[in-house]
C-alpha cells in the first residue's frame, strides 16, 4: 500500500470490500483546488484581492464499478447530494493510517465520462461540485502512529471558513 483513497457519497454504492470501508467506491486518481482572484494593481490598504475564492470542481478517476451507472444518473438528474467524504490512508507498521480527510456538503455530481483505452478495464472520471468543503490532515510520526492534526474549511455559500 503506498497511498489508498476511498469515497463514500450518500446513496451511492462501490465495490470497496476495505474492512473500513466496505461498500465506498476505490479512488485512482484525484485533483481538486481553490484560486483567490487577484488584481494586478495593489490597492491602498495593500489588498490584491478582488473577489471569492474560486473552487474547482473534484475530479476523480476510478474502475468502472457498481456506483458507475447511479454517477451517471446522478450528473444528468442535476440532483444535490448532502454529504460525501474522502478518505486517504498511507502505510504504517501497524496498518493503514488515515492522514487526510475530506468532507463536502450539497454535493453535484456534474459530469460522468467512461474511457478505455484498449488496455485494461474501462474507467471512469467524474466531477464533484459542493457547498461546502473541510479538510483535516493528520501527521504521522517517524517511529508509526499519528501525531497532531489541522484542519480548514470553506462555506462557498456564506463566503466564509467552516469547521
Amino acid at each position: 500500500m503506498a497511498s489508498d483513497v476511498y469515497l463514500q457519497i450518500e446513496g451511492v454504492n462501490g465495490e470497496s470490500s476495505d474492512d473500513k470501508h466496505k461498500g465506498w467506491i476505490e479512488v485512482q486518481a484525484i485533483d481538486w483546488g481553490v484560486a483567490q482572484p487577484t488584481a494586478g494593481t495593489v490597492s491602498t490598504a495593500g489588498g490584491h484581492t478582488i473577489g471569492r475564492a474560486v473552487f474547482d470542481a473534484i475530479n476523480i478517476k476510478k474502475a468502472v464499478d457498481l456506483a458507475s451507472p447511479k454517477l451517471m444518473e446522478l450528473a444528468a438528474q442535476g440532483k444535490t447530494i448532502p454529504n460525501a467524504k474522502l478518505e486517504f490512508f498511507r502505510a504504517d507498521g501497524g496498518g493503514p493510517v488515515k492522514y487526510y480527510e475530506v468532507v463536502l456538503a450539497n454535493v453535484l455530481v456534474s459530469s460522468s465520462r467512461k474511457t478505455f483505452g484498449g488496455h485494461g478495464l474501462l474507467v471512469e472520471q467524474f466531477t464533484l461540485h459542493f457547498a461546502k468543503i473541510t479538510e483535516r490532515y493528520t501527521q504521522q510520526k517517524i517511529g508509526g502512529g499519528v501525531g497532531g492534526s489541522t484542519g480548514g474549511g470553506w462555506d462557498l455559500a456564506a463566503n466564509k471558513a467552516a469547521a
